[in-house]
């Protein structure tokens, strides 16, 4: 497969999730290929959130085959659930709680990324990839023909490498080389402006706890799984924070913002306002109040969202969050990565086998800027002006999580050899239900305006449990719960259309001042 002119078949910049991913998958079926990844950290830092959805579920246990790893290393994730107060002063059982009943039918976990990204890298160089770390790569020059791509190579220890290669796969995250380079990154903080803070704790109290359950009796109802091992949202308006546990006994805990609607409370460092804000909402107070944080793994990002206007040409690609990062709410970042890495992969091994693969490459720079866009226009666009509302999440939370369970979950399950090398909402199917759901998004958008200016909205925020009445699966069976949501939807239409607006406070008129 390798030109003599080249070093490479294939050089990887980045070796955390998506870059060990790619250099592995192309490996084990093509042992004879000669892939270099190149790493600059010593060690890998933490993430923006490290939990799990149900498509990155199946793409690390059913494509990169580390159920064992998984299983033997991090927490298997419980659901979603999500926490709504009206004060900080609330009690914790008077809370509305949204999320399942029941323990998570398909495979989904809370990743200490760290571990899980060393994991990959090690599996990907005993497959036979070669790897340069710590190292960064000083210059690029992508080649237009057939000549191959070179780059200077810099070790933290060691003389400066020039080397060749016939492919460069761009998996640096959000350092987003290549599209920095080529002028094609574009940010969405006009309309997403949003920023995120987190950290680890340790000496957690976690909800299932004998301390918790005794302060709180309720704890003991209603559910029948472990909370404490579910991702926990604290929902507010503009803001929404998560607490996810860890396999080493801490807690990943962090809040991400849409600075239009909200902004932290004040303080000497971002950990004391991440701290701050923590105590602001009666679980936060109840978990948190005697954690420990780690100052020195506390990260802030002020604009999440962006992407890449194009993430393919001519022998590169763009894969992970070095084509795009949306939003951490449904914990779908890893979904674009099995999503991106597995075409990538299908478009570098047809290529090197002979193949004329531009018409993949066109594909690809189509697809991908459609299926964000659509997404985001789905999930994201504008949520958090009603994130603080429990009836309108409530609703959201049973749409979202069904229309997602049989469309993208349902595919790569049923027809993971199509599915995994194309974007999400692919094709007609695809389309009607991302304007499904951005529909009904501008509709709530809409209803939590309404219920501000009509003093009603958080209204539900205390006093209710909401859990679907069965687990969500990848089959027909998720109309049951999308049809659940349209009836939530209707209700929350019906109940602000009915609610009163507000007089209008009477305007006083000044008196007259005459002089003497």
């Amino acid at each position: 497969m390798t030109p003599a002119s080249t070093d490479y078949d294939v050089v990887i910049m980045g070796g955390a999730f998506s870059g060990a991913s790619a250099g592995m998958m192309l490996k084990r079926e093509h042992p004879e290929m000669r892939i270099l990844i190149v790493e600059r950290t010593v060690q890998f830092d933490r993430k923006v959130g490290e939990s799990t959805s149900e498509v990155a579920g199946c793409f690390l246990t059913r494509v990169l085959h580390q159920g064992h790893h998984l299983s033997a290393h991090h927490y298997q994730k419980h659901g979603l659930r999500m926490w709504f107060c009206k004060t900080p002063e609330d009690d914790v059982g008077c809370l509305t709680e949204v999320g399942p009943r029941y323990q998570s039918r398909l495979p989904t976990f809370q990743l200490d990324r760290a571990i899980l990204d060393e994991h990959l890298l090690k599996e990907a160089c005993d497959f036979g990839c070669e790897l340069l770390r710590p190292a960064t790569i000083k210059t690029i020059t992508l080649s237009e023909g057939e000549a191959p791509h070179t780059l200077e190579v810099m070790p933290q220890e060691g003389q400066m490498r020039t080397v060749t290669t016939r492919w460069l796969i761009d998996a640096s995250g959000k350092a987003t080389v290549l599209s920095k380079k080529l002028g094609l990154l574009r940010s969405l903080e006009s309309e997403h402006p949003t920023s995120s803070i987190w950290c680890r704790f340790r000496n957690v109290n976690g909800l299932d706890s004998f301390k918790s359950r005794k302060m709180h009796p309720s704890l003991m109802k209603d559910v029948s799984q472990l909370r404490t091992t579910a991702t926990n949202h604290l929902m507010g308006h503009g803001w929404w924070c998560w607490i996810i546990p860890l396999s080493d006994g801490s807690f990943s805990a962090g809040v991400t913002w849409d600075r239009r609607f909200f902004t932290l409370p004040e303080g000497p460092s971002l950990l004391a306002r991440l701290q701050a804000h923590l105590m602001t909402h009666p679980i936060g107070r109840l978990m948190f109040e005697n954690a420990v944080p780690d100052a020195d793994d506390t990260f802030y990002y002020k604009n999440l969202a962006y992407r890449s206007e194009r993430i393919a040409g001519n022998r590169w690609v763009m894969v992970g969050d070095a084509a795009g990062f949306m939003d951490p709410l449904y914990s779908h970042g890893l979904d674009y990565c099995g999503h991106t890495v597995s075409a990538a992969v299908d478009l570098v091994q047809k290529n090197l086998a002979g193949e004329n693969t531009q018409a993949i490459t066109d594909y690809l720079n189509t697809a991908y800027p459609r299926s964000y866009r659509l997404w985001f226009n789905s999930l994201y666009k504008d949520k958090y002006s009603y994130m603080g509302d429990a009836e309108l999440i409530n609703a959201t939370f049973l749409l979202d999580l069904s229309a997602y369970f049989l469309g993208p979950v349902r595919g790569v399950y049923d027809n993971p050899e199509d599915e995994w090398i194309h974007m999400p909402y692919e094709g007609k199917a695809g389309s009607f239900f991302a304007g499904f759901m951005a529909f009904y998004n501008r509709r709530f958008v809409h209803l939590g305006q309404e219920r501000r200016r009509k003093g009603i909205y958080g209204s539900t925020n205390n006093g209710h449990v909401w859990m679907p009445f069965m687990s969500l699966s990848p089959d027909h069976t998720a109309t049951r719960l999308l049809w659940a949501g349209i009836k939530v939807w209707i209700k929350a239409e019906i109940t602000t259309w009915l609610a009163p607006t507000p007089a209008a406070a009477p305007v006083m008129m000044a008196e007259k001042t005459v002089e003497a």
